[in-house]
Order: structure tokens, then C-alpha cells, then sequence
């Protein structure tokens, strides 16, 4: 018998973001009744609703939320008008805060993340 093992992800969101912006994003889908969209390439195979989203922002892992759904979807954004089409890890609820951020070099796409203990972690 196999057992899959899952792991949680790593997201970048782009420096010109600015962060007041995002985090009225952040407190639309606090309550669960909406969900943040964020588009890559291949959906993650490693990693399940449930698991941990950690989110980079401007060089450090600024905090996380759950993972509420990985889908091929098409929608038109609420915040912005825009159509989008692709595949895309949702996410929802509370954004959880880091006590202090953690050093990251910020890139495209997701990647997995092990052992996140004591502000240390692994990629893979």
C-alpha cells in the first residue's frame, strides 16, 4: 500500500503589490464567503486542501492561510473586473501572521515547503 504525502506551498506576491491593497483582499475572504485566486502554470500535485499557503512579499514569508481549493477555472475578479482563465490554488479564511518574517528570495509560480520550524524551512 502507497500513501501520498503532502506537503504545504510557497507563493510569491509580486513587489509592486502594495500591501494595503492586498490585505483588503485579505479581509474580503476572511469570513470564507469569498476566496483569493492565485494563477500558476501547473496545478500542485504535492499538496491538498487543508495544507498551509505560505505567502512572500517584497524578500520575506510574511505569513499563510489555508488552502481552500486547486482548480481550472475561469471567473471575473470582484476587485478589479478582470476576466481570468487557468488553473488556480484558492485560498481563504484568517491570514495568519508570521511573528517575525522569514528571508525568501521572491520567484514565479509555487513551490513546496518542509520542516518549517524555528524560521528555518526547505524547498523542494
Amino acid at each position: 500500500m502507497t500513501s501520498t504525502e503532502y506537503y504545504d506551498i510557497v507563493i510569491t506576491v509580486p513587489s509592486i503589490i502594495n500591501w494595503n491593497d492586498y490585505n483588503k483582499e485579505l479581509k474580503a475572504v476572511e469570513d470564507e464567503s469569498n476566496v483569493l485566486n492565485f494563477k500558476v502554470k501547473n496545478l500542485p500535485i504535492k499538496t491538498s486542501i487543508g495544507n498551509k499557503c505560505y505567502v512572500c512579499w517584497r524578500g520575506n514569508i510574511v505569513g499563510w492561510m489555508k488552502i481552500s481549493g486547486l482548480v481550472n477555472n475561469n471567473f471575473i475578479c470582484s476587485t478589479t473586473g478582470k476576466h481570468w482563465t487557468g488553473n488556480f490554488i484558492q485560498r481563504t479564511g484568517s491570514f495568519n501572521y508570521l511573528e517575525i518574517p522569514i528571508p525568501m528570495k521572491g520567484f514565479q509560480g509555487f513551490r513546496y515547503i518542509n520542516n518549517f520550524k524555528n524560521n528555518k524551512y526547505e524547498l523542494f
